[in-house]
């Protein structure tokens, strides 16, 4: 090839190029992912068309459902934070358009997964004292001592 056809050949790859890429972020036609570090996580998720595939959003963190809690509860906040950013500025760049759309759509779309997981005391308390008011229970049928009635009145809260 000579150097002519060779310069042209990279001209027209240049601008086709840049047209495919044009289209692409005026669409969003292709999957984007971000990770944004926010509150000391780092939050994944990704976003097609100009909306957030709300699937996506901790998809990373799926199979700790407390981390995955907690990042997804960190995302709703992050995505108001970023509206509310992007919509105090008055910028009228299209591109900043799509993206304080995509962001404010989320904050109000997104629904985040709430879950604690915890080991309460007080349920753990209720339980003894059930299971020993159900064996005293157990000890007094047919039994006419004075003293194990009593405790077992005691115990279940009877007067």
């Amino acid at each position: 090839m000579d150097p002519v056809s060779t310069f042209l050949a990279a001209m027209i790859s240049a601008a086709t190029t840049n047209v495919k890429q044009n289209v692409s972020d005026i669409y969003g036609s292709e999957i984007k992912t971000e990770i944004i570090d926010y509150q000391g996580m780092k939050i994944p998720f990704q976003y097609q068309l100009w909306k957030i595939k709300s699937k996506s959003v901790c998809s990373s963190y799926s199979q700790r459902m407390e981390v995955y809690s907690q990042c997804s509860v960190k995302e709703k906040s992050l995505f108001r934070d970023i509206c509310e950013e992007l919509s105090s500025h008055d910028l009228s760049h299209w591109k900043v358009k799509k993206v304080q759309n995509m962001y404010c759509n989320a904050a109000i779309d997104y629904k985040p997964v709430i879950a604690s997981i915890s080991n309460s005391k007080e349920v753990t308390e209720t339980r003894e004292k059930e299971k020993q008011c159900n064996l005293l229970i157990l000890k007094a049928m047919g039994n006419n001592n004075a003293e194990l009635i009593a405790e077992r009145d005691l115990v279940c809260g009877k007067k």
